[in-house]
C-alpha cells in the first residue's frame, strides 16, 4: 500500500453499520517499533476521522 490508495478497514465484519467506512491514505508514519515488516499509515476516513496509526495488516485495498 502507498499513499493515495483508497482503503477499506479488514476488520469490520459484513454485518457491521461501519462497513463501507472507506478511507485515503494520506501518510506513511515513521518509525518502525519493531523488527516486523510492518508498515504504519495515516488515514483520512469518508466520515471525516483521521486515524493516525492504522498497521497495513489492518487495512484491505479496494480495487476497481
Amino acid at each position: 500500500m502507498q499513499v493515495g490508495d483508497l482503503v477499506k478497514a479488514s476488520y469490520l465484519h459484513e454485518d457491521s453499520p461501519d462497513r463501507h467506512l472507506l478511507g485515503i491514505i494520506l501518510a506513511e508514519v515513521s518509525g518502525k517499533t519493531s523488527t516486523a515488516d510492518n508498515d504504519v499509515f495515516r488515514v483520512l476516513w469518508t466520515c471525516g476521522s483521521i486515524s493516525e496509526r492504522m498497521w497495513d495488516y489492518d487495512l484491505k485495498k479496494v480495487t476497481a
